[in-house]
């Protein structure tokens, strides 16, 4: 009796094939996640339509209104927020110097959406803001469902 498994590596390897939709995220062009998937009743015209406030609910980083953060952004700045109570000691006096090596480094989040292995929408924010350890160890397993129900809700009919 022969079952079809998933360690099968052929059919691994087709079932990525079949899935059409993927979003990567990169610090500095180095991947950090990326999630293959699929959508019922894509629409083409609908994505078009709506990328831009999609990778804004995703990535936004706005000043605009109080709790403007997109989705990611958000739980970068709640593990900010942990770590920094975390280790916060009062009697540790910050340098001018220390502020300045933390504020040098040029860090960028990129997120991309793409369809069949094209980019079709890409959106970059500020890592700079959140403190080194908190953007090296990036950790969004508890986001991943919610950001593929935010594309596939804004890609289907």
């Amino acid at each position: 009796m022969t079952t079809a498994t998933s360690s099968n590596p052929a059919s691994f390897f087709k079932k990525i094939e079949e899935q059409r939709f993927e979003f990567v995220l990169y610090i500095n062009n180095h991947i950090i996640c990326q999630r293959y998937f699929n959508i019922r009743d894509f629409d083409e015209n609908v994505m078009k339509n709506n990328m831009k406030d999609l990778l804004d609910r995703l990535t936004g980083m706005s000043n605009d209104e109080i709790g403007s953060l997109g989705l990611i952004p958000n739980r970068l700045k709640e593990k900010s927020i942990d770590y920094l109570w975390n280790n916060y000691n009062p009697y540790v006096i910050q340098t001018q110097e220390d502020i300045i090596n933390t504020a040098e480094k040029n860090d960028n989040f990129q997120f991309e959406i793409k369809v069949d292995k094209v980019c079709v929408g890409k959106s970059e924010f500020p890592g700079t803001v959140f403190p080194p350890k908190v953007r090296y160890q990036v950790d969004i397993k508890e986001l991943i469902p919610s950001i593929m129900s935010e594309i596939r809700d804004n890609f289907s009919k």
